[in-house]
């Protein structure tokens, strides 16, 4: 029987394990509530974004499932969009990224930048003519880059990263449970 690549990577099993991504992603960040929106965004399912460097089909799920969460959003309509476009920009910038530099650790770093320069923008544009308004300038665009930066980076640098360590390095046959294609040979 003759596969394409759209079948290859989108079997009846990639399309229920990015399901159950997407609806991992959205529970985790509805049930954290207050933590997952605002200004800081602990978003403890953005370590998923992780899984992206190990199998680049779960673009899909992560998307989906910001889309999800995002519509629970007290920012509004402008995160539900720009916010699900961030994770699926971040998400092909570290599938090109990792296919040449196999080093989870920068590749991390790439939806912490991502969110942290464009959810600034979302929170500012949503709050135009509320209460909450406020006046953009380098002073408020930077203090809120690093509310949002440190947010990811404690989400994913601290949480995600050290988990997929302990569970890619110690135990080698977690790449068959997070059905891993790629990078199973990265660096640290």
């Amino acid at each position: 029987m003759k596969t394409n690549a759209l079948t290859k990577y989108f079997d009846i099993k990639m399309i229920c394990v990015n399901g159950m991504i997407a609806a991992l992603y959205a529970v985790i960040t509805i049930a954290c509530g207050p933590l997952s929106y605002e200004f800081s965004q602990f978003r403890i399912s953005e370590l998923l974004n992780l899984l992206v460097f190990f199998n680049p089909s779960y673009t899909i799920g992560l998307t989906l499932g910001c889309l999800l969460a995002n519509l629970a959003s007290t920012v509004g309509p402008l995160d539900i969009i720009f916010g699900t476009l961030t994770t699926l920009v971040s998400c092909l910038i570290m599938i090109v990224y990792s296919r040449f530099i196999k080093n989870l650790f920068f590749a991390g770093f790439i939806p912490c930048l991502a969110n942290a320069i464009v959810i600034p923008l979302v929170i500012y544009y949503s709050c135009i003519g509320t209460p909450d308004a406020m006046e953009l300038n380098p002073v408020t665009y930077f203090t809120m880059f690093g509310g949002v930066f440190l947010g990811e980076f404690v989400c994913i640098m601290c949480v995600g990263y050290p988990l997929m360590l302990v569970l890619t390095k110690k135990n080698p046959s977690f790449y068959k449970v997070i059905l891993a294609t790629r990078n199973t040979d990265y660096k640290w």
